[in-house]
Formats: C-alpha cells, structure tokens, sequence
C-alpha cells in the first residue's frame, strides 16, 4: 500500500524551548509514514526567540517554512493560517508547538483512517490543571447539547483531515472554537469522524494561554455566531 502525502502544520507561541523538538519529532515520525510532506511552522508574533529558533529549522531542513505573523493572531488565528497554508498534499496534519503531543502517536491516526474520515485524537491522560480540564469538560457538554457534536475531546491538537473535506468547508473563526467549528460544520457535511487516544505530555517551556478570560470570552463568541448562523459551510 502506498503511503500518503501530508502537509503538516504547527502553531507556535512562547516556544523557543519546545519547537525544534516539536518539529523533529514529527519530521521522524512523517519520514517513516508518509510518500511526501512538507512542514510549516506557524510563529504566531511571539514575543521569545520563537521566530528565531523556526527560522533556523527552516534553514536545517528544506522540508520545512515558516510563516511569522507580524502581531500574536492568538490560537485560532494561528490554526486558521495553518489550515490555508498545509494545501500541497492529500492529508493536512497538525499539532502544536509547545511538546505536549508525541507526534510518533499519529500513526495510531492513520491506522483507523479509511481514506475518507476525518480522525480526531482525544487525550487519554491530562496533563493540565483540573481548571483547564473542567473547562474542557464543560465545553465539550456544550458543543453535545448546542450542536450534537460527539466528540470526545474537540480541542485534541491532533488531528487528520483530507484537504479536499477541508475544501467543503468555510473556516470563520480566529478564536480557540476553531476546533469545534471545523467538526460542527464536518458532521454536518455527514462526514465521519473517527477518534483514536493519545498521550499527553507536561508541557517543559514557555506558559499556555488558553485559560485566559479573554480567550475564553473569544471562544464563547464565536460558539454563539455559528449557533445562529445557517449555513452547514
């Protein structure tokens, strides 16, 4: 069976400490997966050495770009770059910046892909605050009830998606809902999404900002403007 082309992609934020190491554990595991890939590092306005430390993984491996956003476009902004940007190939693939994932764990995701799905990973250890995954938590009954999305856990950053089911799609939001958006508007499409677990690792650099109110309001925001919008895409 041959193996798959993947365009990959990676937010980074406060990263300077966790990117290359991000970046080479996903070139690892891609090399051994996939026919082809590309990568690009999305280097969301970080105010560390952030830019700097992308930039020289650019130069170490051809395979590699960078985008810099001028100014921090927070999580979702970042994403929704990612997404237009990972266009080259038949899977688009990502995870974040900051090593909390094992990208090695992503075969798992292509084992359950029939070709067509998409597959979502869900978390099978938390490593966060019991703040963080109450939130998550709670969300996550939110999306149940307000959408009828069944996922287990929406903001996963692992995930698979073939770039033409992308193609069906209208990305809207700049905030943390991207997620959700984009399986609310899939499931929708009657796509099937399969789900498959993976570790999760402490973050060892840099802080998340996921907590903070202001993500949290943006979040809210853009959950209710795709509530009362009508269109599926």
């Amino acid at each position: 069976m041959d193996k798959p082309s993947i365009s990959f992609f990676c937010p980074a934020y406060h990263d300077e400490g966790n990117i290359r190491t991000t970046v080479e554990n996903v070139i690892a595991t891609l090399e051994r997966v996939a026919g082809e890939f590309d990568i690009t590092i999305v280097e969301d306005g970080s105010p560390d050495n952030t830019a700097a430390e992308a930039d020289r993984l650019a130069q170490d491996y051809p395979f590699v770009s960078v985008i810099h956003n001028p100014v921090n476009l927070g999580y979702g902004g970042a994403l929704k770059t990612g997404f237009a940007a990972a266009n080259r190939f038949e899977i688009v693939a990502y995870t974040d910046g900051d090593g909390q994932y094992d990208f090695s764990e992503f075969e798992n995701l292509l084992n359950v892909w029939d070709g067509t799905s998409v597959v979502s990973a869900y978390r099978l250890n938390r490593a966060d605050t019991a703040a963080r995954v109450l939130q998550t938590r709670v969300f996550g009954v939110l999306l149940r009830i307000l959408f009828g999305l069944k996922v287990a856990d929406v903001n996963c950053s692992m995930k698979l998606f073939p770039r033409r089911i992308l193609n069906q799609i209208d990305i809207q939001s700049d905030s943390a809902f991207i997620d959700a958006e984009i399986l609310i508007k899939l499931s929708r499409l009657s796509i099937k999404i399969d789900q498959v677990g993976v570790h999760h690792l402490p973050r060892l650099h840099g802080a998340a900002s996921g907590a903070k109110p202001g993500v949290v309001f943006k979040t809210i925001a853009d959950m209710f403007k795709l509530l009362f919008r009508k269109e599926k895409r």
